[in-house]
């Protein structure tokens, strides 16, 4: 009896202890636990950025952005979080990779201009091999000439030409109808106006043109805006007109010479 007695007191310390283990083990783990803090949880929100170097006066592609998540504290005011709210319009000013894009580093298209279209713009933001060699250059209408001064940029006009043309000048043999006389043509079609600086106008067009338009200014060519309508696509396909076009269309009275009267 005496060592079952000795057992059961053996028995009942081995429990005890392991009690005593496992409180204490509980109670380390719950406070550490409790000195530990929980890291707070910042709050982020999209921003749209440059994914590369984009130069001033460029038309934004869907290759030069990225959406990265900022802290919602130091997210710029004016940053813009949808893609579709920057891809077409205009840089005014370069942005660096990684840049937030801001809404006053942006221009909606009317108040500045590119030189080469959205549409001739490869994914790399080169021009695609197969673009025309745009260039933008200026020419000078006076507003007389301008619908009245009223052409403004992002309007869409006809380019017509008047000129003193000398047949002589130009060919060795002349045919027998052929004379010097004011000569009007409808040279171009459905030119932007991409900038206006008093009568000075800043067009686009590949490296023929501005050759052919400033050889016609040098030799003097008149310019003259014909302003179209919204949405009017249609092509002139006029051919030009001299003094017997004009004078046979509008029904002109030729003046013819009297003889003179019989002396008396």
């Amino acid at each position: 009896m005496q060592d079952g007695s000795k057992r059961r007191a053996r028995l009942i310390l081995i429990v005890g202890v392991l009690l005593a283990v496992f409180a204490g083990v509980g109670t380390f783990v719950y406070a550490s636990g409790a000195q530990t803090p929980t890291a707070p949880v910042i709050p982020t929100t999209p921003v749209v950025v440059a994914a590369r170097e984009i130069p001033p006066k460029t038309t934004i592609t869907q290759a030069d952005l990225k959406v990265v998540e900022f802290n919602l504290d130091s997210k710029p005011q004016s940053a813009l979080a949808d893609q579709k709210d920057v891809i077409g319009k205009v840089t005014t000013t370069p942005i660096s990779t990684g840049e937030p894009v801001l809404l006053t580093k942006l221009n909606d298209g009317k108040n500045s201009f590119v030189v080469m279209p959205l549409d001739q713009i490869g994914p790399d933001g080169a021009p695609k091999p197969t673009a025309p060699f745009f260039r933008a250059f200026s020419i000078t209408v006076p507003d007389a000439e301008a619908v009245g001064g009223n052409v403004q940029p992002g309007d869409i006009v006809d380019l017509m030409i008047s000129m003193s043309f000398d047949p002589s000048k130009f060919y060795d043999r002349l045919r027998p109808a052929q004379t010097s006389d004011t000569s009007t043509k409808i040279i171009l079609e459905k030119v932007i106006i991409l900038a206006r600086a008093g009568a000075v106008y800043v067009i686009r067009g590949d490296t023929d043109t501005a050759e052919r338009l400033a050889y016609l200014q040098g030799a003097g060519a008149r310019l003259t805006f014909l302003l179209r309508a919204p949405k009017d696509e249609r092509a002139a396909n006029t051919g030009g007109k001299t003094g017997p076009g004009v004078i046979a269309d509008f029904r002109i009275k030729v003046p013819e010479k009297v003889p003179a009267p019989a002396p008396q």
